[in-house]
């Protein structure tokens, strides 16, 4: 029997070469043309290394509140860290803030002074991996050039290692 790619024959079902687009309910129906047929359902999860989303370089007035936001999509979900110019930030004059979600982290600041303007780096990393992605701090203005200028766009390094996998063994 195939469904949608997968293969069955017998009472075992091989899922080789997983996407995460087929994490999903699977559901298994076992006919034997004698009694009323039997069905299970059972969640494929997929695993996978953090792939960072969305980081955006941000101009931002002095005085001013803003975010910088780092979106990860991972399973299981990624652990944040930031660091700006290879030192990880304080958080002990109470104008900067970690907030650290789900499948997101938060770099809050208040009233922005010229000491917080510069290039902060999300690392985000799971037993699987891990990917990291800079952006810039900068006051409208202060960075000019020709062509493609720098504003709140996106500056992305990311590296990441790649390991999917699933079996999906059901036994009727």
């Amino acid at each position: 029997m195939s469904i949608d790619g997968l293969v069955s024959d017998g009472e075992f079902l091989d899922i080789t070469e997983i996407k995460r687009e087929q994490a999903e309910d699977y559901e298994c129906i076992t006919n034997n043309g004698v009694s009323q047929p039997d069905q299970h359902k059972v969640k494929v999860t997929v695993n996978y290394p953090p792939m960072i989303t969305d980081m955006k370089n941000m101009p931002v007035h002095l005085g001013k509140t803003t975010i910088l936001r780092c979106e990860a999509m991972a399973v299981p979900p990624a652990a944040f860290e930031w660091y700006r110019d290879d030192h990880r930030p304080l958080e002990s004059d109470n104008t900067l803030r970690i907030k650290n979600e789900k499948t997101r982290s938060l770099l809050l600041f208040t009233n922005v002074t010229e000491k917080h303007f510069g290039n902060y780096t999300c690392f985000a990393s799971n037993r699987l991996g891990a990917s990291n992605a800079s952006m810039l701090l900068f006051r409208p203005g202060a960075i000019k050039g020709r062509g493609v200028g720098l504003h709140a766009g996106m500056s992305v390094g990311v590296s990441v290692w790649l390991s999917l996998s699933a079996v999906l063994l059901l036994k009727v």
